[in-house]
């Protein structure tokens, strides 16, 4: 039976038990408790309910339900499924005989089915002694509950968790550490990450791996190479996940160079039609500009699953080619694939890029069909986002109305598309009501209300949402906010104002604040100061083609009229072009 449960097909010991049951001889009746643990363990494996229910039966029949070996597996049994959680509750409550295996395998249920705080509610009552003195939580509690932080983004929580660690001694477990790691890089707390790795007393592949995984996808990405380096000067032998980590780490800062490099040597290791590393790769060459090369990997993988054709359809958004994304879904249709929320955020990602309303308004309504898909919060984002792009903000009013489950993102994409569509009022009213319903705004909720006073010339409401940002919710300006106050005053003429505010930013003004004052000194007719915004522009040394322009006509106005002719000499020996704006919107016709 115990093989049986262990094989690759685990129904073999169902049939087996089946045999054992149907046995005409009284000596064989079956009460040996390792038996119904192993029959458990393979109704668990394949997800049969109905045959795990009878074997409870069993159990009860023979009076064995009482023995905690197979409690344990009836706890981790029903535990599995959202939906039989409570069974595993009801199991472990009337228990008399617990150990921490069974209470391990019940808050691992409540992870698993996102009651994060119930399952860490248990934990805390066994640390205040209420399942007795003498169970206490193992290395396997910690891993569980810190794993159920990275799901839940809970880092006070994981904190708290990290600080019992060190106080026990588990902080020198290396599944522990692992795990710390994975949570603290998920985090965006990456020193911290590297801290926990540095002090492990024992390292494994996997400690390598989490660490080299986090600093790609962190804003210190070279250093995963540099980890790398130290791996491999340990001779620490390096497998699929490593090199997934170091693709990853690619294609954030875009070396396409040592990418195809680590393509090479996942050639010859016969690694790169695996399906894991091969979205990766995908997902490198998009980000260094190389669809075609995207494109030949695409085709060599195997597609019986949707991932690759995810990777491809973001790919092909990455680089601008948003129709050839939505070519994809018919043939992803034709393969018979489940899709889920990955592939369809790429594709209306392609239909908002790309201004394909009509496309945009049938995968809404595919969307709806689809039970697994009607109601996803990340979705009905995504479609308000892309209503609000193509300009048809009462579909986008629709969607947000139908929402069960509203984020701050939902309010914020409402608020933005408000502003960028020019309905002020709309805009500013949806932000009170965000904070009417306790939702906390963040810094895009506000640059999305500071865009609409903006737009509308409202001044003065914008300097008080401005300072309600950061007196009432201490969230601190980056450059789009200072940005957005400079072109307020600049658009409404007060260039001492704009000019001033300027001069007072704790950060470096950009470019693109300077562009904002040059534009308005030109339309309200302050040619000094024009000529000042001239030379800090230059200094940046990052200067486009439009600046030429923009410097030609602020000399115009101050009629330095060699100035003028310089520029545009200059315009012509670098064959500077300014890029055409184009706007595309496909509209649906009733």
């Amino acid at each position: 039976m115990r093989r049986h449960a262990s094989d690759p097909y685990p129904i073999k010991a169902l049939t087996f038990f089946q045999e054992m049951v149907n046995l005409d001889d009284p000596s064989c009746s079956i009460f040996d408790p390792f038996v119904y643990a192993s029959l458990i363990k393979a109704c668990n494996r394949i997800g049969a309910v109905k045959e795990g229910k009878s074997a409870h039966c069993y159990v009860i029949k023979v009076a064995l339900d009482c023995n905690v070996y197979i409690l344990n597996s009836l706890v981790h049994f029903y535990s599995g499924s959202a939906k039989l959680l409570n069974y595993a509750r009801v199991l472990f409550d009337r228990s008399c005989e617990r150990n921490v295996v069974t209470f391990n395998c019940m808050v691992s249920g409540y992870v698993k089915a996102g009651d994060f705080r119930v399952g860490l509610s248990l934990f805390v009552k066994l640390l205040r002694g209420g399942f007795g003195l003498s169970l206490k939580p193992n290395y396997v509690t910690l891993v569980i509950l810190v794993s159920g932080c990275v799901q839940v983004g809970g880092f006070s929580v994981g904190n708290s968790l990290h600080s019992y660690c060190c106080k026990t001694g588990l902080e020198l477990n290396k599944e522990v550490c692992n795990v710390l790691i994975d949570y603290y890089a998920k985090c965006e707390c990456i020193h911290k990450a590297a801290r926990v790795f540095s002090d492990m007393p024992e390292k494994d592949l996997v400690s390598w791996n989490t660490m080299i995984t986090g600093y790609a996808k962190s804003s210190d990405s070279r250093k995963a190479f540099v980890l790398f380096r130290k791996m491999r000067n340990n001779n620490i032998a390096i497998d699929r996940v490593t090199l997934i980590g170091l693709i990853t780490a690619c294609a954030k800062i875009r070396d396409c160079k040592v990418g195809n490099a680590i393509h090479g040597y996942a050639k010859v290791w016969g690694l790169d039609s695996t399906v894991a590393l091969g979205t990766a790769l995908i997902n490198m060459y998009s980000k260094c500009g190389l669809i075609q090369y995207a494109r030949k990997l695409f085709e060599k993988l195997p597609k019986q699953c949707i991932d690759p054709w995810n990777s491809m359809i973001h790919a092909y958004v990455e680089c601008g080619l948003c129709n050839e994304a939505l070519d994809l879904f018919p043939q992803i249709q034709c393969q018979k694939l489940k899709v889920d929320e990955t592939t369809m955020l790429g594709l209306i990602l392609a239909c908002r890029n790309a201004g394909e309303f009509h496309a945009g308004w049938h995968l809404h309504n595919y969307i709806e069909e689809s039970s697994h898909l009607r109601g996803s919060t990340h979705l009905c984002n995504a479609l308000i986002d892309m209503y609000a792009k193509c300009g048809t903000m009462d579909r986008a009013k629709s969607v947000f109305d139908a929402m069960s489950n509203r984020d701050v993102i939902s309010w914020t994409t409402m608020i933005t598309g408000y502003a960028i569509n020019g309905e002020v009022e709309e805009a500013i009213v949806t932000f009170k009501h965000m904070d009417a319903e306790k939702i906390m705004p963040n810094s895009i909720s506000f640059l999305g209300v500071l865009l609409a006073c903006n737009h509308a010339g409202r001044t003065e409401a914008g300097r008080n949402f401005y300072a309600i940002m950061q007196q009432v919710y201490q969230i601190e300006p980056t450059i789009e906010h200072y940005g957005c106050m400079v072109d307020m005053d600049a658009r409404a003429g007060m260039l001492g104002n704009a000019y001033q505010f300027v001069k007072k930013m704790p950060i470096e003004p950009n470019e693109v604040i300077w562009r904002m004052l040059m534009n308005a000194c030109r339309v309200h007719n302050y040619s000094d100061l024009g000529l000042n915004m001239v030379n800090a522009l230059k200094l940046l040394k990052t200067i486009d083609p439009e600046d030429h322009v923009l410097f030609s006509n602020i000399f115009a106005e101050a009629e330095k009229w060699d100035d003028v002719l310089c520029q545009r000499s200059v315009m012509l020996v670098q064959e500077a072009t300014k890029v055409a704006g184009k706007s595309s919107v496909s509209f649906l016709t009733e």
